[in-house]
This record gives C-alpha cells, structure tokens and sequence, in this order.
C-alpha cells in the first residue's frame, strides 16, 4: 500500500476493468470497427439498437416538440373517443390537410397513434394514456419552462445562466421564507402538483398498505390529491394536510369538494421550523426531499422527528437514483430539471436513509416500488 501511494498518480496502472473499458472505448470509435460491427448478423442487431438509441438522444427535444404540439392542438383527445379520418381532423384542430397527415404520421412513428384502415386514425397504446392522464398533459405543457433554461445547458451548468423561468416557476425553492408566500404566487404550481399526481398517487398506494393506519398526514401535500386517493381507496382513513399557509388554504376547499371534510383536516406552516401535529401514525413526503438542498433537508427531517410521536411510520416517495432502467431515466430528467429550479437533487435510496438516519429515524427500509421511474420509496419509524 505504502509503495503504491509513492507513485505520482499519472503512472499508476489502472485495474484491469478500467484498462478493458478504454480498450473497448478505443475500438467502438474506429469507423473501421463499426463497419465491420454492421456485417456481423449476431452483433448487427446490438449496434443497430445502440445507434437506435443515440439517435433517440438527439432527437430527443424534436420528439418532446411532437408531443406538445399533439397537446395543444389536442389531436389526443380528439382520437380518445372514436377514430377519425384526416380531413375531419384537419378541420376540428385548424391544420391544413397535408398538415395534417404529417402530424398524424410522425406521431404514429413515436407509437402515439396508429392508422387502423387506410386513413382512419385512432390513439395507440402511449397516446390512450397520455390523452386519459391529466397530468402528463399537464407537464408536457409545463416543460415550456424547462426547455427556455435549457437553451444553454453549457452556461446553466457553469452557473452563468442568471434567473430562471422554473426558479421563478417553483416559489418556494429560493425562498428563505415560504411561509409568506402570496397565494398568487403558489397557485400555477400547486395545480400542476394536484394534475401530475395521480401515477405518482396510485404507485404509493399499490406499494404500501395505508388501511392498517389511524391517521395519514400527507406533509407538503399541496391541494390535496394524494390524500384524496388514500381516503377513497381507505373509508376509514383519517387524513391531515400540512402545507404552506397560501397552499393548505387551497387544500381545503379541495378535500371538502371531495367529500372529506368530515374526516380531513388542514395545517399551515413551514415543515422545516413549525411543529407538525403529531395525532398521525403514518406520515408522507411525496417529491419533498427531492426539492431541496441537503440543509434544508435535515431540517425538514429534524423537525419532523421533534414533532411525531415514538413509532410513527414515515413514508418517502420520490425520483430516487437507482441502476434499473425507469430510475436511471427518471434520474436523468431531473437531475438537470433540479439544475434549473435552483435546488434540490435526485438522492439514492441509500442517500436518504442516511439523511434518515441523522435525524433520528430507526428502521429503515427500502419498499419495492411498482413503477422505479414514477417513485422509489423509503420507509422510517421515528
């Protein structure tokens, strides 16, 4: 060991796996290996699926750009219902009709839609669900945002970029004091919380069995709908929202339009320095962690482990880092979407326990989550 650490670090020998991964590296980009790659039947298939896949990235904002004019225009919902033909299409969404066909037909390359006799159009399987879910709409809308700071990716990551359009977007994020936020300012956001939650809602339930608890506190649960979900999938399921002031106002209308008013209540007040009530014996942090540096972090956790009584269950659900294949994607999304709001990382599960662990929480454990690109989920006993 001492031996080796007196050789410069420039001509140290690199483990056998690193010097195998740069003899690879070398090889893949000779044109001459590819080529050669390409006549190869049992490997053709592999190159070909890995430039499939490259191309995939570089197209990526066009294929994002498909998706939003679909949206807009609302060619989805127009196909939901019943098949049509291009010319009625045409003239219901405004396009001409080669407009049309071109639109029709590249969202059928992306599996949107699909053309099921000759000229008559209906959804496939990728486009049923995002014209029947709300809030994937909802974001492909919201991401108008995210591409304006994604412009200069070079200077966003240098930190030259200046302000953003999601800081500004994400009140909270930068504010030393969201406790005071108006309630214009949480209002676009807390809709598009309430729209996007409904995968995110049906992954927690499917994963954890919320009917074995008295009382759920959903802490930053914006207008309500994950509490929502859980009293409808559980009747006898008391509920409690904690969330800043402007937003918790919002929340109660909705709780109450939803017919829980008689067994839902409503807090407001900052998660990081208010005490919480403590009547609940399982507790939620849906996307909250995620959303912020490591600092407020432990404070959140600290002031949720001063608040709660000795065993309650707390349940985090959120964009978790991970090597299946839904994490690694989902953590790619965000790891620069958090880049631009200006706070706030994509952390392990690992990483969280830790965070868990430091404020005190016992048990911990990881919960196989239904769909590792909607959520991983750590669960805690304060």
């Amino acid at each position: 060991m001492a031996a080796d650490a007196a050789v410069p670090e420039e001509r140290r020998r690199p483990p056998l796996a690193v010097r195998l991964r740069l003899w690879r590296n070398r090889q893949i980009a000779r044109p001459g290996f590819r080529r050669l790659i390409s006549r190869l039947p049992l490997l053709r298939r592999i190159a070909d699926r890995n430039a499939a896949a490259l191309f995939g990235l570089m197209s990526g904002f066009v294929h994002s750009q498909i998706l939003l004019a679909g949206v807009r225009l609302g060619l989805y919902q127009a196909l939901l219902a019943r098949p049509a033909d291009t010319a009625s299409l045409a003239r219901q969404l405004g396009l001409t009709a080669t407009r049309m066909r071109l639109l029709l037909g590249i969202n059928a390359d992306l599996g949107l839609t699909i053309e099921v006799a000759p000229d008559l159009w209906t959804l496939d399987d990728a486009g049923v669900v995002l014209a029947s879910d709300q809030g994937l709409s909802a974001m492909v809308r919201h991401h108008d945002l995210l591409y304006r700071d994604l412009l200069e990716p070079d200077r966003l990551l240098k930190g030259t970029a200046g302000e953003t359009a999601l800081g500004r977007y994400w009140a909270y994020a930068r504010n030393a004091e969201p406790g005071l936020l108006s309630p214009e300012a949480v209002a676009d956001y807390s809709t598009l919380m309430r729209e996007s939650q409904a995968m995110m809602a049906a992954c927690l339930l499917d994963a954890h069995d919320f009917g074995r608890h008295r009382r759920l506190m959903d802490v930053g649960g914006g207008e309500g709908a994950f509490l929502i979900a859980a009293g409808r999938r559980h009747p006898g399921l008391g509920l409690h929202l904690f969330d800043l002031p402007a937003v918790a106002d919002r929340a109660t209308g909705r709780l109450d339009a939803a017919g829980l008013a008689a067994r839902a209540s409503v807090t407001g007040g900052d998660f990081a320095r208010d005490r919480l009530p403590g009547e609940a014996d399982c507790v939620t942090l849906i996307r909250i962690l995620c959303d912020h540096d490591d600092a407020r972090v432990a404070a959140i956790l600290a002031n949720l482990h001063r608040s709660l009584a000795p065993g309650t269950r707390l349940v985090v659900a959120e964009a978790m880092r991970g090597t299946d294949a839904g994490a690694r994607l989902s953590s790619a999304y965000f790891g620069l979407y958090f880049l631009a709001m200006g706070a706030g990382r994509c952390r392990s599960p690992g990483e969280i326990a830790d965070c868990l662990v430091a404020a005190g929480f016992r048990d911990i454990r990881p919960v196989p989550s239904p769909n590792r690109l909607i959520a991983g989920i750590v669960t805690a006993v304060r």
